[in-house]
């Protein structure tokens, strides 16, 4: 039996479309490979710090609240809770949960001053991340002549909804839980001066993103602005917020699409995604993993996939 041309036709295509695919994954392996090894370890040692800045961030708010944990202690925790983040999805608050459950079995702190020290903590964020945003929104408008408005709209359009929708869901998911955080909160705050420290901590992880992005591009000879750099971190900021795995094809994609609008061809792009999903991605999991597994074990990961542990960080803000 004789096959007719449009089956021919399309054969042909899947036969390209492949053939195209792996000639990118090839470049991109040969792209990866030319890696100045100089740039990538200074990005992984950009993050290694970020950790140390992070937990020590933590730990001033804990002491504000009275409790006491290490600095070392509070990275771990933090280390640790990013690896069950990523690795148990489906725990929701799971792995800001195993944070404060570590930091509490070596310090002295009460499940309260680590939940509600732990809110602090992430608002003393929000100050950074506004900042990146007004500065990515400059690298963006800086590609509105170069694409159709219709897209800029769409764009703006389903980033604004996935905020909106986001911050909706969880307090919807949240309920009365939401009330309790926000009494916790305003319960036990934090002075002034405290904030502005925690605020500046933040600002200095933040600005260790993007240089760290930066390390990542000029690993491969490319270089950005700092918007540029800036609309890159918000851009992968937002694919994390997305439900999977670690962001897994949220951010990649993001990356890749906003290093692509930015002028790097796709092998470059893909390697630089490659290095800097590698490290935010695989290195803090992997670790991470190790410090739950040596320091709470097998029964603290059946806790955070169950959601247990959650449950009584969250109960905990409602308790002295």
């Amino acid at each position: 039996m004789s096959v007719g041309p449009p089956v021919v036709a399309w054969y042909d295509r899947v036969i390209g479309s492949m053939d195209a695919i792996w000639r990118v994954v090839g470049e991109g392996l040969v792209r990866l490979a030319s890696a100045k090894l100089g740039y990538v370890a200074g990005a992984l040692a950009l993050y290694i710090v970020s950790l140390f800045i992070s937990g020590f961030r933590w730990r001033g708010f804990i002491r504000a609240l009275g409790g006491h944990v290490g600095v070392l202690r509070a990275t771990l925790a933090t280390l640790g809770g990013i690896a069950v983040g990523n690795l148990v999805p489906s725990s929701r608050l799971g792995g800001e949960a195993v944070r404060i459950t570590l930091a509490r079995d070596a310090g002295h702190v009460s499940w309260r001053q680590a939940t509600v020290a732990a809110g602090w903590d992430r608002l003393s964020e929000i100050p950074p991340i506004l900042v990146l945003i007004l500065m990515s929104g400059v690298a963006v408008t800086h590609l509105i002549p170069a694409w159709p408005r219709s897209a800029v709209v769409a764009l703006m359009i389903a980033i604004s909804v996935l905020l909106v929708g986001g911050g909706a869901a969880a307090r919807r998911w949240l309920g009365p839980r939401w009330s309790r955080w926000r009494e916790a909160l305003a319960a036990d705050r934090v002075g002034g001066s405290v904030m502005a420290a925690g605020v500046a901590l933040s600002s200095a992880v933040w600005l260790q993103d993007v240089a760290r992005l930066a390390c990542a591009t000029r690993a491969f000879g490319l270089s950005l602005s700092l918007t540029q750099l800036a609309a890159l971190s918000v851009i992968a900021m937002l694919g994390g917020l997305v439900p999977s795995a670690g962001g897994v094809g949220p951010v990649e994609g993001g990356l890749l699409a906003g290093l692509i609008s930015f002028g790097a061809d796709l092998p470059t792009a893909a390697a630089v995604t490659a290095v800097e999903r590698a490290i935010s991605l695989g290195f803090s999991t992997a670790s991470g993993a190790a410090v739950v597994g040596i320091v709470g074990g097998r029964s603290l990961w059946s806790a955070a996939r169950s959601g247990k542990i959650a449950e009584r960080t969250v109960a905990s803000t409602s308790h002295s």
